[in-house]
């Protein structure tokens, strides 16, 4: 299976953080954000992966090259004008196999088993698989059913919007999208996956979910920033190494 790693943005909310380098770019620990993805799928046995391209594209290709020393193999995905989260992957379906796609957010830090959330998917009769964690007041909203199965997946909800609201499962930034999950994602430019397209999934039965396993974080502010790289400096955050990748 390929991989996505989304690293378009501009990281604004980092404010001086972000003005002069995209945000997988910056370090934590031994590694900008991004490598360690990269490390990460390697071990997971992913070893061809995409990488969007569009704020700060020359310092990434500058910084990752073609990927040989994370153990994987980057083909970059220029875009002129942001896709989105669910335009990007649309755009790349041409490329993919009938194994489908893992999309990875750019700004999060993950130690999610993705070997093993992809055999998962293929496992299943879902359109698509989400990684999701526990955390109150989140921007989404997973209300479970039986077996894991997504029953409501409420983006950005409105205040005293109670769907769901007894559930504290958000969206990791973390999926696996079928084949045919891909062939159906909206082409217009900005489309997202959690607006756009997993309510609908939800609704059609068709996206299920696992919990997210060991530290996470997305890098989303300074404060967060600070927060893993205080994790990396006290080993909550692990390590990833070359020495892993098989």
């Amino acid at each position: 299976m390929k991989a996505l790693v989304l690293c378009g943005g501009f990281g604004t909310r980092l404010g001086a953080l972000c003005s002069e380098q995209p945000k997988p770019l910056l370090e934590v620990g031994e590694f900008s954000l991004v490598e360690h993805t990269l490390f990460r799928l390697a071990t997971a046995g992913l070893r061809s992966v995409f990488v969007n391209l569009h704020f700060g594209a020359s310092q990434l290709r500058e910084r990752l090259g073609d990927g040989s020393r994370y153990g994987v193999s980057i083909e970059y995905f220029p875009e002129p004008q942001l896709l989105g989260t669910a335009g990007t992957p649309r755009a790349l379906a041409p490329l993919v196999d009938d194994d489908g796609l893992l999309v990875h957010y750019g700004d999060v830090l993950s130690e999610h088993p993705l070997g093993d959330l992809v055999r998962r998917q293929l496992a299943s009769t879902a359109q698509a698989r989400i990684v999701i964690h526990e955390r109150q007041g989140s921007n989404s909203r997973v209300v479970l059913g039986e077996g894991d199965r997504v029953e409501r997946f409420v983006e950005r909800p409105a205040a005293g919007n109670n769907e769901g609201s007894a559930s504290a499962w958000a969206f990791s930034g973390i999926c696996v999208l079928s084949r045919e999950c891909l062939a159906n994602l909206p082409e217009a430019p900005g489309a997202d996956l959690p607006r756009d397209v997993f309510p609908s999934l939800a609704h059609a039965g068709a996206l299920s979910a696992e919990r997210h396993l060991g530290y996470r974080c997305a890098v989303d502010s300074p404060a967060r920033l600070e927060s893993a790289r205080h994790a990396w400096a006290t080993g909550a955050l692990k390590s990833p190494s070359l020495l892993e990748v098989t």
